[in-house]
This record gives structure tokens, C-alpha cells and sequence, in this order.
């Protein structure tokens, strides 16, 4: 009790001088108390995020493994590097999953999971059908037609791969594209992203095809409904790409709008254009394909090559999962049944919310830089100042040491004054930081998000694309042009910083303090002897 009343007396004393201190030790907890709360938000940001977060995750062949294996096999001597000729396009283009291989692997789902799946095919216009964007000039558009289709394409359609370049690229038939495409899905999840809350697709006439039917039942967009004086209810026939004698009718049960049909009006390919998108129950598209398959499609070139021209669909399935969790657990089971290692789990929902999180990981890294610096800076001037305010005391330590005081004593003594003052500072600090803490993270990632997205300006101007269109019709980047024209949304704002860990960091912060000041305290006076100091002072 003697010690710490004493210890209180002399910081009474000394007022100025603690007083500096204080504002030391004050300025320090601020700082760490903005830094550490920073840290602590992005860190919460993420686990409540991930902890909520319906993943999407895709099976897909690892062409680049593949092309790894292929370098490292390479017993090629040449100091050119490796032979592209020893590249096998037959394995890099990877052998395509089935719907039974996808829903075996449906097994390693929990049962919060989920899975949907969906298929694409283009077919060609028949009939009085005409895809939307094309014009009707009888003479030029049949003339076209005819020289297009002698050669196996439609107009404006790239030419058709011969029997011999298709194979040369691990093809066994021709590839055409038509003036539509068509797509199946399996449930209502699977076209969530398009008619969901946020999608820009809205059933406008009719309704929606039943997901549980077989039946040739279609929807389509109102700009091919008006293109073609279409309703709900009529039919519409379609053929195959590569071989028009193989039709199909389809009956329309509802039209749909596109809001964002009008951002790819100028498409090369009238099956790339949303107007020309037609959709169907899953059910109903494998009941096609697989009539195409029964169907006497094959067809013979002028040199007795006979191809064939079933239609091939492009199948896209999509494993859901409650959690982060589950998906990481899905990535490893899923290989005990059987997945091949050439093909990868992946989910572009973590990659897209891992790059939602850059700037506020951006900002807490710096936080954490700034906070290391001012600990560091303010623990030597705190060590300077002690040792300063010893010397100048020196004469009060050797009289109480001449007493009889201990020298540990003594020294606990000025430990005490200086846990006084840093315990006061640190928490007028700590509530000062907690209050400033959510503002200042908010006004900081405001800054750095602003700073992320103009950085993301400036590469799309360098590319020549705009955010709006402008007169010269230069627009906003394609679909597809990769991390320039990716629409990141940010995490951008935090509603609480600062928490029980945050406190405890803190105090293990003024605990250092602390050690480190009363450490230089404990050496200096261990090192004087009392007898001296009094002589000297005489």
C-alpha cells in the first residue's frame, strides 16, 4: 500500500511529465484500438459472410494440369523449350461428364445441399420462323441462303469445319451453329439467376413450361413473339443445324422479357443475341437429343466421307451447398467415388466474394502496418522518456535506498507509476478508438473502394470501353472480356469494429507497454549504487 501511495504522490509531482506520457501512451492505444477493430471487422465480415453463403461449385476438366503433365513428360533434348507438337489435343480437350456421371457424384451432398443442371444445343429457323435481326431481302437473303447451305451454313455463319478439320480437333461430326439457342433446365434453381428477385427476366404472357414435363413446350422473348406476330399457345418448328430435313415443333407457353437485351444487340451470331434465346424443361431437351440420336441424320461429302449430324448438347451442372463448409468437405469426397483427377472443383462464388473482400483486406493489412509502426515508435520514445525521467530522479533513488528501501521495491515503485499512467491513457484511448472505430473503418473503405474502382476505370478506358455509351456507341465492356468488364461488388461498410477480442488485444498491448518501460525503469536503478549517488550530490 506504501508503494502504491507513494507512487501516486509522485505523479502528482511530476504532472507535465506523466502528462506526456499519457498523451503518448493515448495516441498509441487510438491507434491500436483503430487498427486492431479494422482487422477485426474484415475478419468478422468474412466469417459471417462465408458462415451465410449459398456456394456454387462446377466439375471441369484441369486442362492446365494436363498441359503440365505433358512439360514434364517432355524427353524432348531441343534447347527451344518444348514441342507443341507433343501436345495431345485429344486429351486436352477432355473427355465430357454425362448426366449419370454428374448425379453420382451427387452422393458426397449433404442433405442441405442441392444440385441442377441444364443443356444447350442451337438449332436453325424453319418455316416462316425468322430469328430476330434478320432482315427479309427475298432475293439477296435466299441467294445467300442457298450458297450458305450448300456449304452446310446459315448466312453470317462462320464456315463449316470440313470432316477433316473436325477431326484434326477431336470432332467426330460437323459443327454449326444455328439461329437459335436452345436450353434446357432441370428446375425453377437452375434458372434462379435469370427469374429470381434480382434477375432481369420476367415472364410478361403466359406462363412457365412445367419442369416435370416431357412435353415440347417452350418459352420465349417478346422480341421474337413480335418479330414474328407470335402467342402464346402457337408453334414454332425448328431444325437441325447440319441436317434441315430433322425438324422439331415446340409450342410456346409463355414470353419473357430481357432487360438487359438490349446491351448485345450487335451480336455476330443470331444465336448469341438474347431475343433469339429460346428455354425449355431439361425433360423435354433430353426427350430431343434423343430423338436426334434415332433419327437418320448422317450425312456424306462429295469425297464418300460420311459425318454425322446428331445434335450434341453442352451440358452445364451446378452443385449448391449451404456452406463453405460443405463444399470444401464435397471437394474431397468426390474424388473417393471416383472423379478422375484430371478434372477440378471449383466454385466461382468464393473467387467472386474473395474479390468483394479486397478492399477492406487491403485496408486491414495497412492498418495492421500502421499499427506495428506507431507500437514500434511510441515504445521507444516511452523507453526514452523513462530512462530521462530516472537520471533526472537518480537522487530519490539513492536516498531511498539509503534507507533500507530495496532496490526491487524502488523499482516496483516506478512500475506502478508507470501502470498508473499507461492504464489511464490506454483506456481513455480504447473508448476514444471504439467510438471512432466504425466510422473511420466505413470513411477508409469508402476511400479504398474509390480507389479500386477507378483504378478498374482507367484499364477500361484504356481498352476504349465506357461505363455509359457514348456518342461514338462505344459501350460497356462485353460479357466475357475477363477481370475488366467483371462487376465486383465490394463489401462496403461495416457496422461494428471494435468487440471482447479487440479489448483483449489492447490490453495485451498496454501490458507491453508497460514491460517495456518498466524494464528500462528495473536496469537503470539495479544499476546505481546509492552511496554514490548521495556523494555525488553533496
Amino acid at each position: 500500500m506504501y508503494i502504491i501511495k507513494n507512487a501516486l504522490k509522485s505523479i502528482t509531482r511530476n504532472k507535465l511529465r506523466n502528462i506526456l506520457i499519457g498523451v503518448i501512451v493515448l495516441i498509441i492505444s487510438v491507434s491500436a484500438c483503430a487498427a486492431l477493430s479494422i482487422q477485426q471487422a474484415a475478419e468478422a465480415a468474412r466469417e459471417d459472410t462465408l458462415s451465410s453463403l449459398n456456394v456454387t461449385a462446377q466439375i471441369s476438366f484441369d486442362r492446365k494440369k494436363a498441359m503440365e503433365e505433358m512439360s514434364k513428360n517432355d524427353d524432348s533434348d531441343s534447347d527451344e523449350g518444348f514441342d507443341r507438337g507433343k501436345f495431345d489435343f485429344d486429351v486436352l480437350q477432355g473427355s465430357s461428364l454425362t448426366l449419370d456421371d454428374y448425379m453420382k457424384y451427387t452422393k458426397a451432398l449433404t442433405k442441405s445441399d442441392g444440385y441442377y443442371y441444364s443443356g444447350a444445343i442451337s438449332l436453325d429457323a424453319t418455316g416462316d420462323l425468322i430469328p430476330y435481326g434478320t432482315s427479309e431481302d427475298s432475293e439477296d437473303s435466299d441467294s445467300k441462303s442457298s450458297d450458305s447451305q450448300e456449304n452446310g451454313n446459315m448466312p453470317g455463319q462462320p464456315p463449316q469445319m470440313d470432316s477433316d478439320s473436325s477431326k484434326s480437333f477431336g470432332m467426330p461430326f460437323q459443327v454449326n451453329q444455328g439461329d437459335f439457342s436452345i436450353t434446357g433446365y432441370s428446375s425453377s434453381d437452375a434458372m434462379l439467376s435469370m427469374f429470381g428477385e434480382d434477375g432481369s427476366y420476367k415472364i410478361t404472357d403466359g406462363s412457365m413450361f412445367d419442369f416435370s414435363s416431357s412435353d415440347y413446350e417452350c418459352i420465349i422473348s417478346n422480341e421474337l413473339a413480335v418479330y414474328n406476330n407470335l402467342k402464346v399457345g402457337d408453334t414454332i418448328k425448328l431444325a437441325n443445324p447440319s441436317y434441315e430435313k430433322e425438324t422439331y415443333k415446340l409450342k410456346i407457353t409463355g414470353i419473357y422479357t430481357n432487360s438487359d437485351s438490349s446491351s448485345e444487340e450487335n451480336n455476330r451470331f443470331r444465336m448469341n443475341d438474347p431475343a433469339n434465346n429460346i428455354y425449355m424443361s431439361y425433360k423435354a431437351f433430353s426427350k430431343l437429343i434423343k430423338a436426334s440420336e434415332k433419327a437418320d441424320n448422317k450425312t456424306t461429302d462429295s469425297d464418300g466421307n460420311e459425318t454425322s449430324a446428331v445434335l450434341s448438347e453442352n451440358m452445364a451442372f451446378t452443385y449448391t451447398f449451404a456452406n463453405v463448409e460443405n463444399y470444401e468437405k464435397f471437394s474431397k469426397k468426390v474424388y473417393d467415388l471416383g472423379l478422375s483427377d484430371d478434372y477440378k472443383v471449383s466454385s466461382s462464388d468464393l473467387q467472386a466474394y474473395e474479390n468483394s473482400l479486397t478492399p477492406l483486406n487491403t485496408l486491414s493489412s495497412t492498418a495492421m502496418w500502421f499499427f506495428f509502426i506507431v507500437l514500434g515508435v511510441g515504445g521507444i520514445i516511452l523507453i526514452t522518456l523513462n530512462i530521462f525521467n530516472l537520471r533526472e530522479r537518480k537522487y530519490e533513488v539513492g536516498v531511498l535506498t539509503a534507507i533500507g528501501m530495496k532496490k526491487a521495491k524502488v523499482a516496483l515503485q516506478f512500475i506502478t507509476e508507470i501502470f498508473i499512467v499507461t492504464m489511464i491513457a490506454m483506456i481513455i484511448g480504447s473508448s476514444i478508438g471504439s467510438a471512432v472505430s466504425v466510422p473511420l473503418t466505413n470513411t477508409l473503405l469508402a476511400n479504398q473502394i474509390s480507389s479500386s474502382q477507378s483504378s478498374q476505370d482507367k484499364v477500361n478506358d484504356n481498352f476504349g470501353f465506357k461505363n455509359d455509351k457514348s456518342d461514338s456507341g462505344m459501350s460497356e465492356p462485353p460479357q466475357g472480356f475477363g477481370r475488366v468488364s467483371s462487376a465486383v461488388k465490394y463489401v462496403d461498410s461495416v457496422s461494428s469494429a471494435s468487440n471482447i477480442f479487440v479489448i483483449l488485444e489492447l490490453a495485451l498491448v498496454g501490458l507491453f507497454l508497460i514491460l517495456i518501460s518498466g524494464l528500462a525503469a528495473l536496469v537503470s536503478i539495479m544499476r546505481y549504487e546509492p552511496l554514490k549517488i548521495l556523494s555525488n550530490r553533496s
